[in-house]
């Protein structure tokens, strides 16, 4: 029944079902309140994801209910498009010639702290879940690893911070969240694998086999499509920006139709195009490039962000308490430990020994995507195993560590400029400036 039809028969509630279940307009939908809910986090001062996540819990089947459980559904394809291009996005931020300039000590303090963390917070984990120990431990520890640098940049930024710590710390943001990405693109398939042969005898062979195929597939398919990419994007560079953004949405469409279809890795496939991207190209010339994807990137993520909050069980929020907070203070005291032993080792100042660990705290963006992957990848093996068990999973990690997120980013800024007041690099006016507006 068209429109004209259910005016003339006054039959609006006809109308009204049949443009819930339209894709455009529900796409539409999701990219209105999605900006709505990305603006009132701004205000808020909390990330834009967060925003959006939230906004798509309340528009969900779990709450308000204006998405139905069929018409998420329906978004199945999109998902999977979306998946592909935040893979490409975490790509396009590992630059290997920025790490390369990180020094050798950089390199072994960033290594131990990431390593300590990683197993305190998986030890944790596995301590406390019941069910699917080891899958809940791998993923939580290798999320835990990544540190999110905006608060760091806007303390330096703004007050214009300087010294040993800040000149430790600016290369450790870059090269930690690089070790924490590439720790969690091998570490996914390795958890889907067991769990979905829980309670299975499961030789080293088979735990192995699988997921290295699919890591291994993954990265030379990316490869050679990377390096096609980067080819044809030289030899266009005198070109007009629909041409650029063309060339990398086409070399990434095939990318993930074949990843998809070959069931390869939905991450670490599109990841490595972005690597080579980010590697292969003159620096001016990538950071172009980048402007122009992310104009089609930002949208794609918006949309798959709030669908992502709308499929999240609100239900298991009070469940995971414990969890959370698990996992909020046992990373806290990973990165501490592990800064400060490293730190000592290398015969650091004791403000760094002491103060360094505070300062990689904060965590956003980057755990958020790799939540979303998590969630992503257990509902697809839900489906695929008829077991409802497996998106309880997903939701669990996306839940925990959307509300770390929060707790991170309320209190990250208010600790990094207490650590870098601590330490003696906040410049005198600054922290009187600090003091005063504290009294006010």
């Amino acid at each position: 029944m068209n429109f004209i039809l259910a005016i003339e028969t006054l039959d609006f509630a006809i109308f009204i079902e049949q443009l819930t279940s339209n894709i455009l307009f529900n796409i539409a939908l999701l990219l209105t309140l999605g900006i709505i809910g990305g603006k009132l986090a701004e205000l808020a001062r909390l990330p834009k994801v967060t925003g959006y996540i939230i906004m798509g819990i309340i528009i969900g089947p779990n709450a308000l209910g204006i998405m139905s459980h069929e018409v998420l559904s329906s978004f199945k394809a999109f998902k999977i498009l979306a998946l592909g291009f935040i893979g490409f996005n975490i790509g396009m931020e590992l630059n290997f010639k920025r790490l390369k300039k990180t020094g050798k000590e950089v390199l072994f303090v960033t290594l131990s702290q990431a390593i300590m963390t990683f197993l305190l917070v998986a030890g944790a984990v596995y301590l406390f879940v019941d069910e699917y120990k080891v899958t809940y431990a791998l993923i939580f520890g290798a999320i835990a690893i990544v540190t999110t640098p905006a608060p760091i940049l806007v303390c330096i930024k703004s007050y214009h911070v300087k010294g040993r710590l800040t000149n430790l710390l600016c290369p450790m943001v870059a090269l930690d969240d690089a070790f924490g990405i590439i720790v969690f693109a091998f570490i996914l398939p390795i958890s889907i694998y067991l769990a979905g042969h829980s309670g299975e005898v499961i030789s080293a062979g088979n735990l192995l086999l699988g997921p290295m195929l699919e890591i291994g597939l993954s990265i030379i398919i990316g490869s050679i499509l990377g390096l096609i990419i980067v080819y044809i994007l030289n030899h266009f560079k005198k070109g007009d920006n629909l041409s650029l953004l063309l060339i990398v949405v086409v070399g990434l469409f095939f990318g993930i139709g074949i990843g998809h279809a070959a069931e390869m890795s939905a991450i670490l496939l599109p990841l490595t195009i972005g690597v080579l991207v980010s590697n292969k190209l003159d620096p001016d010339y990538m950071y172009k490039v980048k402007d122009i994807t992310d104009a089609i990137i930002l949208p794609l993520l918006l949309v798959f962000f709030t669908l992502s909050g709308a499929e999240l069980d609100v239900a298991l929020l009070p469940r995971l308490g414990e969890l959370g907070l698990i996992y909020i203070f046992v990373r806290i005291i990973g990165k501490m430990i592990g800064s400060s032993a490293s730190t000592k080792i290398m015969k650091e100042k004791k403000e760094v020994v002491k103060f360094l660990g505070v300062t990689l705290i904060p965590q956003g963006g980057v755990a958020i995507d790799m939540a979303i992957l998590v969630e992503f990848r257990f509902l697809q093996l839900a489906g695929e195993l008829d077991n409802p068990h497996f998106a309880v999973i997903g939701s669990t990690v996306l839940t925990v560590i959307l509300a770390a997120t929060v707790v991170y980013k309320v209190f990250g800024e208010i600790i990094v400029k207490w650590a870098f007041k601590k330490a003696g690099e906040l410049p005198e006016k600054d922290q009187d400036y600090i003091e005063h507006q504290h009294m006010i």
